[in-house]
C-alpha cells in the first residue's frame, strides 16, 4: 500500500528537523534555523495535504497557519516566532553577507528556535491524528 502523500512530506520534516538539529550541534546556526524553517513550512504542507488543501509554493509560515486554519490556535509570540523564521528564510536564501546573518543568530537563538520548532511540528502532526 503506497504512503499517503501527507505522510511523504512527514518524512521531509523528520530530515529537516535532524538537519536543524546536527547544523546546531556543529554551530552551524544560521542553517540550524534556516532547517527549522523548512521543517515547519512542510509541517503545514503535510497539514494541507492530510485536510485534502491544494498545496500552493507559498513559504510564508504564518500564511500557511492560516491557509491551514489553525492560526486561531497560536499565540502572538508563536506567530512573532513564526514571522522571523519566513523572513529569516528569505534573509538565509538570498543575503550575500553570510557574516551578517552570523552575527544575527547566537547559540541561544538557535536553540531557541530549534526547540520552538520542535514543539510546533509536534502540534502540528497531532492535527493529523485526529
Amino acid at each position: 500500500m503506497e504512503k499517503a502523500f501527507y505522510q511523504k512530506w512527514l518524512e521531509r520534516v523528520n530530515y529537516d528537523m535532524d538537519t536543524a538539529e546536527a547544523m546546531y550541534a556543529t554551530k552551524r546556526y544560521i542553517y540550524a534555523v534556516f532547517m527549522c524553517q523548512q521543517a515547519l513550512e512542510k509541517c503545514f504542507k503535510a497539514l494541507m495535504a492530510f485536510k485534502g488543501i491544494g498545496i500552493l509554493p507559498v513559504h510564508n509560515l504564518r500564511r500557511l497557519a492560516e491557509m491551514t486554519g489553525v492560526v486561531s490556535g497560536m499565540s502572538k509570540e508563536e506567530l512573532k516566532k513564526m514571522d522571523f523564521l519566513s523572513q529569516y528564510y528569505l534573509n538565509a536564501r538570498y543575503k550575500e553577507d553570510v557574516e551578517e546573518l552570523l552575527f544575527q543568530i547566537t547559540d541561544d537563538i538557535a536553540k531557541d528556535f530549534l526547540s520552538f520548532s520542535k514543539e510546533k511540528v509536534q502540534w502540528l502532526i497531532l492535527k493529523m491524528r485526529s
